[in-house]
């Protein structure tokens, strides 16, 4: 009979205490003028909505953007003491659960603006604006429509919002435009807070910080920007178990589609990761992990829970069955991943957090991680 609790094959390492540090290196650029929130939406991009929520609120953030109601249901459940914003979910159809748990609703369209006019009490409320990324928000028409009806003076929002939709890119025109077409919006409704940059949007300078920012990836690790020297620290290491360490003859085939054939005799480890742990699929061949410090590539296809490793040139005592492989850490980050894979560091990060066992450690202090969860 299996155990209850065993241990996983897969984990992914998460650092509260860089998380922590990076939240206040962001603070620290930004200004004690500028409020940063955190943006801990889909599960905090895959490492843990609870626990990373408490440890931002424990680093002193007082405001947390969530992706739906049952995300900020699920932080005040867990008696969390910042406020909490809902990026998208119907106030018109949920209104109650909003008042009831104190909840701040960030208003995306006409008829969630009228919903809130229309409630028997007032509410506070975000109002998000379109300005350039042709998603959610107001477009600049229908607040000066709603404007001129007055529902503003009623009902006025306490912070506007906007998305930038080329940030990562500090020499974009469009970051000037949408910025001086928020600039508009929001002198028109002249908020308590304005915001309009998120992670790689701080990069950009005091222009666009306003007096608040909703920080999510670079809290993670996640350079988008491309700064250097990197002032975030990395958040996530990732191991996997060695299954099996097996000889292969010179000329023969590795993995599906023989896309990868031995020139000469080889050592091979069988790991236990694949893309169903969210490791991409398209890091065949392309990649190298470590045992104890010692590189490996990565050989033939990323299979679904299976990858195979050359371990040739790696002593054998530190590649046996049972022994641990490194596949993110200091030296190679998620970002890295993500660039040699071709993908989006968010979307790498994410899928890593669902499909692997998740362990919080504290590099600050000598308390040990303990894992979350298994899959």
């Amino acid at each position: 009979m299996l155990s209850s609790v065993r241990p996983a094959d897969v984990v992914l390492e998460i650092d509260l205490s860089a998380i922590q540090a990076n939240f206040r290196t962001i603070s620290a650029l930004v200004g004690p003028q500028v409020r940063v929130a955190a943006v801990v939406k889909s599960d905090a991009y895959g490492l843990g909505l609870v626990k990373i929520a408490g440890a931002l609120i424990d680093a002193g953030c007082d405001l947390l953007f969530v992706g739906n109601l049952h995300e900020a249901l699920l932080l005040r459940s867990s008696h969390m003491g910042a406020a909490i914003a809902v990026f998208c979910d119907e106030f018109a159809r949920y209104g109650g659960h909003y008042r009831s748990n104190g909840l701040i609703p960030v208003v995306n369209n006409c008829v969630e603006l009228d919903a809130i006019s229309g409630a028997p009490e007032p509410q506070t409320y975000f109002l998000n604006v379109e300005t350039g990324l042709s998603r959610l928000g107001l477009a600049f028409d229908d607040v000066r429509r709603k404007y001129l009806c007055g529902i503003f003076n009623r009902h006025p929002p306490s912070a506007v919002l906007s998305h930038l939709a080329c940030s990562e890119r500090a020499g974009d025109p469009m970051n000037l435009l949408q910025r001086n077409r928020f600039r508009a919006t929001s002198d028109l409704l002249k908020p308590t807070l304005r915001s309009l940059a998120a992670s790689a949007g701080v990069w950009l300078g005091e222009r666009y910080h306003f007096n608040m920012v909703r920080v999510g990836s670079a809290l993670y690790g996640l350079n988008n920007a491309g700064i250097r020297p990197n002032p975030l620290k990395p958040v996530a290491s990732l191991k996997a178990k060695t299954l099996e360490v097996r000889n292969v003859a010179r000329g023969e085939a590795v993995g599906y589609g023989a896309t990868f054939r031995t020139a000469r005799a080889r050592r091979i480890a069988v790991v236990a990761i694949g893309y169903k742990h969210g490791l991409p699929w398209v890091c065949a061949n392309k990649i190298s992990v470590r045992f104890a410090g010692y590189p490996a590539p990565l050989i033939g296809r990323v299979s679904m829970e299976y990858i195979t490793i050359d371990v040739t040139d790696v002593p054998e005592t530190l590649c046996g069955p049972g022994t641990n492989v490194e596949l993110l850490g200091d030296d190679f980050t998620v970002d890295d991943l993500a660039a040699t894979a071709g993908v989006h560091p968010q979307e790498v990060l994410t899928r890593l957090g669902v499909g692997c066992a998740r362990r919080y450690v504290n590099s600050s202090s000598a308390s040990a991680g303990f894992p979350e969860q298994f899959y």
